[in-house]
């Protein structure tokens, strides 16, 4: 009763009312009785508060000079991701129910719209770079800085300075607020010889993180330099790892790029539960802040689910796939992974080959150092007959990825490339690799079978088959030819011609024990 009353216009309602919600099952004379009993006892457990109650002939109050509502989530509820206001009130009522839920919706609404309000502590970044020897250090400095800083600003509640150093005159914000952090980006480069040495320290009030690289002096090999955008990207990375464990998923002060960083780590996972969890963070991201890129990735996180289990289902029912990609692209247009990604979804959704092409290109130029421009790209571009080009662009990618927990998917990239390229052996050592890391990646499975039945490898094809069945018990080589089955990118190779000789030769036969 106090739950319905204080969300109440004017924290009031009538007795009939309350009679109606509370006590439906019962008659009017005998809901008059339950309700006078249960005022009763609430004005016994408020004790000396008991004048916060008022109850005429006709209606019941709650006092606004005496209790205050504040539409603040529980620490549990936070842990959990799930908001629900009186999640422990429980009356077993048809009535009840259907009005608790307007209550619980609302409510919602309201602490979204009180959080939005509040303002958000402030988290600072600052950049210093510091370039040593030949004019050639002075260049991979700003290009280093300049790639940090670009992707830096892609992600909301950071403010951004830059301090001096090769970038000129300070850009120091002085915004008011007090600050929760500050991190201290610290950028190191020194020419010796033709080469260019490259460090990144990332700082609080110690060391937090420190990495090298070593790039070439020429300046049109420097901006090739994979090991230049692999530093970015790590460096990146890691500042979205010291904000992350301080980011609440539902307080005023949430982040939606740090919420995204953590989506993007389950992501990669790609069992259910990561999956669910990765989805809502990017849900609870786009509710903070309505970014393109945050829809596009819940489209993504979708064809991955397809892919790996066969199903969508055990995801929150929300548009279909190509509908979050056109609302990503509305919303921010110009956001490289919302171009990549879009490419994507457009190329396994419409079928269409030369826009996504055009699309995962635009995407790359704006961001060269996101491995997953890449890898979409080189997909893009075997696709389109650019076989030599697919491959070494889905190896940038497993070049910027090296030594990560995310290897294994772009070593997938690289397998289809190469297979492609019909450059099979190359082909297959990529597989191995990818499922050496992740042994229940079912699309890089498919992709050991395809290949095993074009060498005629019973034994090794057997092995294969057998760990497929794994993840999809019922499976034989037979749904390589079916056209539902998600090998999108394989049944565009020469290889598939091999594999319906293989399967047409009743190869199944000699997979039985």
């Amino acid at each position: 009763m106090i739950a319905l009353l204080a969300v109440a216009p004017g924290h009031t309602r009538t007795r009939a009312w309350l009679q109606q919600r509370l006590w439906s099952d019962r008659a009017a004379e005998q809901a008059a009785g339950s309700l006078r009993a249960a005022l009763s006892e609430i004005r016994r457990a408020l004790g000396p508060h008991r004048q916060l109650l008022v109850a005429s002939r006709h209606a019941v109050t709650l006092d606004p000079a005496s209790f205050k509502v504040v539409y603040e989530a529980s620490v549990d509820m936070r842990r959990r991701g799930t908001v629900e206001a009186f999640e422990d009130v429980d009356v077993h009522d048809r009535e009840f129910e259907q009005v608790i839920q307007d209550v619980r919706s609302d409510v919602l609404e309201r602490w979204m719209q009180q959080r939005r309000a509040t303002p958000r502590r402030r988290r600072i970044v600052l950049v210093r770079s510091d370039a040593r020897g030949a004019p050639a250090a002075d260049v991979g400095a700003r290009l280093l800085q300049n790639r940090i800083l670009s992707e830096l600003r892609q992600m909301d509640g950071l403010e951004i300075m830059s301090a001096g150093g090769v970038g000129g005159e300070d850009d120091l914000d002085a915004s008011g607020g007090q600050p929760q952090a500050m991190l201290l980006i610290r950028v190191l480069s020194v020419a010796v010889g033709n080469e260019v040495f490259l460090s990144c320290e990332i700082q609080n009030d110690r060391r937090l993180w420190s990495d090298n690289a070593c790039v070439p002096g020429a300046i049109g090999a420097m901006h090739e330099s994979v090991d230049l955008d692999r530093l970015a990207l790590n460096t990146v990375q890691h500042v979205s790892d010291a904000f992350a464990e301080a980011a609440s998923i539902d307080g005023a002060d949430a982040c939606a790029s740090v919420l995204a960083h953590q989506a993007r780590n389950l992501f990669f996972r790609l069992d259910k539960k990561s999956l669910v969890a990765a989805d809502r963070l990017f849900k609870r991201a786009f509710e903070i802040e309505p970014r393109g890129r945050h829809l596009v990735w819940r489209g993504f996180l979708r064809n991955a689910a397809y892919f790996q289990h066969r199903s969508m289902s055990f995801l929150e029912n929300v548009a279909p796939v190509t509908e979050l990609a056109v609302e990503a692209l509305r919303h921010s247009p110009d956001d490289a992974i919302v171009q990549t990604i879009s490419s994507q979804i457009e190329y396994v959704h419409q079928g269409n080959l030369q826009t996504p092409l055009v699309m995962a290109q635009r995407g790359v130029e704006r961001d060269p150092t996101d491995p997953l421009g890449w890898a979409l790209l080189s997909n893009a571009l075997s696709t389109n007959g650019k076989l030599e080009e697919g491959y070494q662009t889905a190896r940038r990618a497993l070049d910027l990825t090296k030594h990560s927990p995310f290897q294994f998917y772009f070593e997938h990239f690289a397998c289809m490339a190469a297979a492609a390229l019909a450059d099979y052996d190359q082909s297959l050592l990529h597989a191995r690799t990818a499922l050496r890391f992740r042994p229940d990646f079912v699309s890089t499975r498919r992709y050991e079978v395809a290949l095993h039945l074009r060498r005629h490898d019973t034994p090794q094809l057997r092995q294969a088959v057998n760990a497929l069945r794994q993840q999809e018990p019922g499976f034989a080589p037979t749904a390589l030819l079916d056209p539902t089955y998600p090998v999108n990118t394989l049944r565009r190779l020469p290889i598939m011609e091999t594999i319906e000789k293989r399967v047409a030769g009743r190869i199944n036969d000699l997979l039985e024990p």
